[in-house]
């Protein structure tokens, strides 16, 4: 009796488990990437998405199922299924955009806590006005710095050079950023998607992120079993600019792969004068042409990807070549025939500048339930020279050089990342990241000229940010990061100058002192930062946001050491080697009020530096023949405020 009982009762307890459906799969974008902390509800019942895009739930019985999305950025989803069985559901979600004219900005409103602006590869190519950063100046707060044909620095809020970031894939893209002429060595045809990050950006990128982060990506997935490429001309009027960018893409179950390239050859620019006034001299314009600001400019890249549930591992290889030619007047006081008309609008003649930036990156990721572990090692090697015919300010104790006899300035940096990161979901609504970094640089040096001293820099740090929303109104980001920095600078004694200033009267103990262009220097950087940031809701049409963090940057080698001719900024650059690590606060205060088809963004900010390191000009003269006035590195208290504002309208679908 007791034995039938049981087995009665297990057979319920089996048609109770054979009743219960389970369903699983995943939610990725129409590009193929994966959407993370999407809901899916089947009637009454609710599932999310982990990190990876990946979903599971177990139904009570069989029966018709209303299966809905509605996630921020995509048109909702919407279907009535009958389930009987286990089965895999997988949903391909489409981007819900706006078209503001021809080119592709905002999706629809979606809050983050972070100041963030993000712009697409349809943006790039339609608002494409020479350069990377002259295209992202239609960005509110970002401006950029022209320093030549097709070349010019991004700023953000008036902070530039070693003060931003840009990153590439997550990697930080490093070169000879410090300097005025030196642009970015990135391909703008290649960009799959870019955030730009207003305010200080130190706790994840570090030192240089002191005003904000430009964080590029190229690594969308393709859908699966996809193929696809297009082709770009490329044409501009004011210096006579041709040329053209493919990409093609392809993928297959798990591995992809992506291939661009791009070429543009371009002329002497145009300018709307007829002469230039440099050091109270007139210097004529011919034929309104600028000359010799003609140059060329060629990228590839490759990327192999794999993308499976287990592991995710994507491989980058970039190439960047530029050459670019400097106006004669670039170099010192100019002989006017320098500057005469040759005829030819394409040639690069004397004084240019070669640049050629590689760079090899490979992330891999291994999911595991709710977290999930990231590992990304990175090489690449920027290699700046700059020719001129040799000329000597020192008489003629100074010999051309048997090789390269030409060759002014050579920088060659190589540079060697490693990133580690654990991202782990402690409730549904709080994600947590662990990260350390680890950066080795070193910069070797050549050329008839000094202007930049051999260098070796390292730096660890690590770092720990949280996102948390506690409340349905309020979200909150926190964090903190430590970074040692070590970085040793050798000596440069001038020769050729040593012996001309003593041909011109100055004692061997005063000479030997002008001499030495660079002492030896090795300086130990400690670095404890902190970041708070607060996103408040009181109405589904209102949003506040409030960003807090303390920042800092390490002085970099050219702040410390150099001393030189820059002609590229027409004077003699000294450093100092007693600066401070530039250390202060940011603050950052976001109002977004966006009823129906309006959007008003009120946004003031405020960065206070304690010792904000600025090229100061000083009462004494170079004892470099012809090097005028000396500039030298110094510090000083300051303070950079502003606001941006922002009013938009939607008029019916195709017009902003």
């Amino acid at each position: 009796m007791q034995m039938n009982r049981l087995l009665l009762f297990l057979c319920f307890i089996g048609i109770g488990a054979n009743a219960q459906i389970s369903i699983q799969g995943s939610v990725t974008s129409a590009m193929g990437e994966s959407l993370k902390n999407v809901e899916i509800q089947f009637n009454e019942k609710k599932a999310y998405t982990d990190k990876n895009g990946r979903y599971q739930i177990v139904l009570a019985e069989s029966g018709q199922y209303d299966i809905s999305i509605d996630f921020p950025l995509y048109e909702p989803w919407l279907e009535s299924k009958y389930l009987s069985q286990n089965e895999t559901i997988n949903f391909i979600l489409e981007p819900e955009i706006i078209q503001l004219s021809t080119s592709l900005i905002q999706h629809q409103h979606e809050a983050k806590v972070e100041n963030k602006e993000v712009v697409n590869r349809q943006f790039l190519q339609n608002e494409f006005a020479g350069s990377l950063a002259k295209t992202l100046e239609k960005i509110p707060g970002v401006q950029s710095m022209e320093i030549g044909s097709g070349t010019s620095k991004p700023v953000i809020r008036g902070l530039g050079f070693n003060r931003i970031s840009v990153t590439e894939n997550g990697m930080k893209q490093e070169g000879q950023q410090w300097g005025a002429d030196h642009g970015l060595e990135i391909s703008p045809w290649a960009i799959e998607k870019i955030e730009i990050i207003k305010g200080s950006g130190a706790l994840q990128y570090g030192s240089d992120a002191i005003g904000g982060v430009i964080s590029i990506q190229n690594n969308v997935k393709p859908a699966k079993h996809s193929f696809n490429g297009h082709f770009i001309g490329i044409g501009r009027s004011g210096n006579q600019s041709l040329g053209g960018a493919v990409k093609i893409q392809k993928r297959y179950e798990n591995f992809y792969w992506k291939f661009s390239s791009n070429y543009t050859d371009f002329a002497d620019y145009e300018i709307p004068t007829e002469s230039i006034r440099y050091l109270s001299r007139n210097i004529p314009i011919y034929n309104s042409r600028l000359k010799n600001t003609a140059g060329n400019e060629l990228s590839t890249s490759i990327q192999l990807g794999y993308d499976s549930h287990e592991l995710e591992n994507t491989f980058n290889f970039s190439l960047y070549q530029q050459k670019l030619g400097f106006f004669p007047g670039a170099h010192g006081v100019p002989d006017l025939s320098r500057v005469e008309d040759d005829g030819d609008r394409r040639n690069i003649g004397f004084p240019f500048q070669k640049v050629q930036h590689l760079k090899f990156q490979n992330e891999t990721i291994l999911p595991f339930g709710e977290s999930e572990l990231k590992f990304s090692l990175g090489f690449q090697n920027n290699h700046r020279q700059e020719f001129s015919e040799f000329h000597t300010h020192y008489g003629n104790s100074h010999t051309p050089p048997l090789v390269d006899p030409n060759l002014e300035l050579d920088f060659n940096l190589s540079t060697y990342d490693a990133h580690l990161k654990f991202e782990h979901s402690i409730l549904r609504n709080w994600e947590s990241v662990l990260g350390i970094q680890s950066q080795i640089q070193h910069n070797q040096i050549k050329g008839y000229s000094f202007l930049l001293p051999e260098f070796t820099k390292q730096n660890f740090a690590g770092f720990w940010t949280n996102n948390w929303k506690f409340h349905e109104r309020w979200n909150l980001n926190f964090g903190i990061r430590l970074d040692y920095t070590k970085l040793s600078i050798a000596e440069f004694f001038d020769d050729y100058l040593h012996q001309f200033l003593i041909q011109n009267g100055h004692t061997n103990e005063n000479a030997e002192i002008l001499a030495q262009r660079s002492e030896a220097l090795s300086n130990d950087y400690w670095n404890l930062n902190y970041a708070i940031g607060a996103l408040y809701q009181p109405t589904s049409n209102l949003d506040f946001n409030f960003n807090l963090s303390s920042n800092f940057r390490v002085p970099n080698a050219i702040e410390l050491a150099s001393n030189g001719i820059h002609h590229g900024s027409f004077r003699h650059e000294k450093g100092n080697p007693n600066l401070d690590p530039e250390k202060g606060w940011s603050s950052d205060l976001k109002i977004t009020y966006h009823p129906d088809s309006w959007n008003f963004i009120f946004n003031p900010y405020f960065y206070y530096f304690q010792n904000y390191i600025f090229l100061q000009p000083t009462v004494q003269f170079s004892p470099l023949p012809h090097g005028g006035q000396i500039y030298q590195y110094n510090q000083a208290e300051a303070f950079i405020t502003g606001m941006e504002a922002t009013i938009e309208k939607k008029f019916w679908n195709r017009l902003n």
